[in-house]
């Protein structure tokens, strides 16, 4: 239940291969719930604190010392050294743009696989109409993405086993 979709696909085709027959409503499901994963990790990183790993913006652990006692070594610095410098906020916002376009191009895959059924159309208007708000956690359709929403799709695997 940690959210792990491409963990179950993997295992479930490995030890139950009928389960996840192509076109399979459990398949569709689990697909869909990827997305939304996806969709959830690329919101969770609109939260992340510009430091994560307890370094300041150049990479340094922060430091009790007054800025008066700070000993300064003088360095030569190339104009392209400044260039490599990125911050923990440039980290961020580039890994949520990558998650982002990641998650715009599982959508599309899904998409083009389940284009032929009918059935499938509802579903895609309903996840991909989190793509309408800049945070889709405050959007009409945030209950997918409370973790909760995880459970009927790991119990309709969990019934296609057994």
């Amino acid at each position: 239940m940690d959210g792990d979709i491409d963990k179950a696909l993997k295992r479930t085709h490995a030890y139950y291969p009928q389960v996840l027959q192509d076109q399979s409503p459990v398949y569709f499901r689990l697909r869909c719930q990827k997305f939304i994963e996806m969709i959830r990790q690329t919101a969770e990183l609109l939260d992340a604190p510009p430091s994560k790993s307890g370094k300041d913006s150049n990479g340094r652990a922060p430091s009790s010392m007054d800025h008066e006692d700070m000993e300064v070594d003088e360095q030569k610095y190339e104009a392209d050294d400044w260039d490599k410098m990125e911050t923990e906020e440039a980290d961020t916002s580039v890994k949520h743009r990558e998650l982002l376009n990641e998650t715009v191009q599982y959508g599309q895959v899904l998409k083009r696989e389940f284009q032929d059924d009918p059935s499938t159309e509802n579903t895609f208007k309903e996840i991909f109409s989190l793509f309408q708000y800049a945070d889709p956690r405050n959007s009409p359709q945030a209950h997918m993405l409370d973790r909760a929403s995880r459970m009927p799709v790991a119990e309709e695997l969990n019934s296609a086993i057994l």
